[in-house]
């Protein structure tokens, strides 16, 4: 066999190889056809019923806990030593000295100032008989009535660092906490001592701007400690400020929590509750089987054997529960599980849960 023939066999087949594999090719593409354009056998999901129940909704948030009135108290305008302290834990009454911080020193000034308003007072009183008889000018008048004015401010400024100086309690309540000891010599103004009043405490929160619009005074509240969340302490909304602190766009607001037993302490921190408002007869569903897709909020419903998707407005939730607005109606079949698998018109399969099987 010479050369050019060795060719042309060769080429021939080449030619008979590429026919056969494009043959294959197409027989094969034509399988995958089929099978696509067969039906496919039905999904298996999980479906539950839309309910009809009264729901609470609840705003919850971080809270620190403070005396129903609570006060820090300062030292003395000039400072001095500690030299008496009474001890954390101590209930006090209105007026009781808890520190003597050179207490002796500051009771001679105050003795001093109101030694000055009678020296005034009585300088006042000459000065107006001596006007009424035409001794001296209108002016010597108002010069003795301006010292009596001042020699009084001086006694109230000497009345008040006094009181300092002896930490005195502005309220009834406990001494929760002192900031000095006994013998240190502490600077002017200096806090000392920290008083509350405990048998009632406010749990302190801050709300966000968006959301304190649904809140006011009155409303029912919980709070629980970090550390024992299973203990709930009811109360109220007490208060809540009209303006918003400009830093994180926040209100704050205050919940009276009554302290019977005196488990809780100023101080405390954990979680507040109040309740916005009770929707009696809502839709709620599993949140599970909520879906936020590109084109808006969704649920797909299980109708006839097939899937049905519908768009839904949602309300307030709670754990793993929401409300739904609108879109569905009581008693819906809706699928938790399996809802991403499908579109509208898929087949599907379930088990009917025994509240369905039942209604059925």
């Amino acid at each position: 066999m010479n050369t050019r023939s060795t060719l042309t066999m060769t080429l021939g087949l080449a030619l008979i190889a590429v026919l056969s594999l494009g043959g294959c090719k197409k027989k094969e593409g034509g399988a995958k056809e089929e099978a696509k354009a067969a039906p496919g056998e039905a999904i298996h999901v999980v479906v539950t019923a839309a309910q009809s129940r009264n729901f609470e909704d609840w705003g919850a948030y971080s809270a620190d806990l403070r005396g129903g009135e609570d006060a820090t108290l300062n030292a003395p305008m000039q400072g001095g030593r500690v030299n008496q302290l009474s001890e954390v834990g101590k209930s006090v009454a209105a007026g009781q000295a808890l520190c003597d911080i050179e207490s002796a020193k500051y009771s001679a000034m105050l003795s001093a100032a109101k030694s000055q308003v009678e020296v005034a007072k009585g300088e006042l009183e000459r000065q107006k008989v001596n006007v009424e008889k035409g001794f001296v000018g209108k002016a010597v008048l108002d010069q003795a009535e301006l010292g009596f004015q001042q020699a009084r401010v001086g006694q109230l400024q000497a009345q008040r660092t006094y009181e300092d100086s002896r930490c005195q309690s502005p309220f009834a309540g406990v001494l929760v906490s002192r900031m000095v000891e006994r013998y240190q010599t502490v600077a002017p103004g200096a806090p000392t001592v920290r008083v509350a009043a405990t048998a009632r405490l406010d749990a302190v929160v801050s709300i966000p701007e968006s959301e304190a619009r649904d809140f006011h005074e009155g409303q029912t509240a919980e709070f629980s400690l970090v550390q024992d969340t299973a203990k709930v302490f009811s109360g109220k909304l007490k208060s809540i400020d009209r303006a918003v602190e400009v830093r994180n766009r926040t209100v704050m607001a205050r919940i009276e929590i009554p302290n019977t037993g005196n488990n809780l302490r100023p101080g405390m921190v954990g979680r507040a509750r109040i309740l916005r408002a009770k929707l009696p007869a809502a839709v709620v569903v599993p949140s599970t089987a909520v879906l936020r897709l590109q084109e808006g909020t969704m649920v797909m419903l299980a109708k006839g054997g097939v899937a049905q998707q519908v768009p839904v407005k949602l309300g307030p939730s709670a754990g793993d529960s929401v409300v739904v607005a609108s879109g569905i109606a009581a008693g819906d079949t809706l699928i938790t599980t399996g809802a991403f698998q499908v579109a509208t018109g898929t087949k599907i399969v379930y088990d009917l849960p025994k509240q369905l099987a039942a209604g059925r």
